[in-house]
């Protein structure tokens, strides 16, 4: 679950809360299912939440890089003349 892949968290997340309630189901406590739910939709919400936020940093050091190789590109071109 390396940050390679960017949807292996809230898959991860996914996958765990659908077991989790497939194995558990109702435990006959309503204020304990209550949290749990909450609890695993608040985890699904950081999730995707951190996929944002690791989407942003690849675009900024996408665009860094792009910056970088253009402005390196201006340096080598020969200036023309008419």
């Amino acid at each position: 679950m390396g940050c390679g892949n960017r949807n292996a968290w809230r898959s991860y997340f996914k996958e765990e809360a659908q077991r989790f309630q497939s194995g558990f189901g109702s435990t006959g406590n309503r204020a304990f299912d209550a949290y749990r739910e909450e609890t695993l939709k608040r985890l699904e919400e950081e999730a995707d939440e951190f996929q944002a936020f690791l989407k942003r940093l690849r675009d900024a050091k996408d665009k860094a890089e792009f910056d970088q190789f253009m402005a390196e590109r201006k340096q080598v071109q020969p200036v023309q003349t008419s």
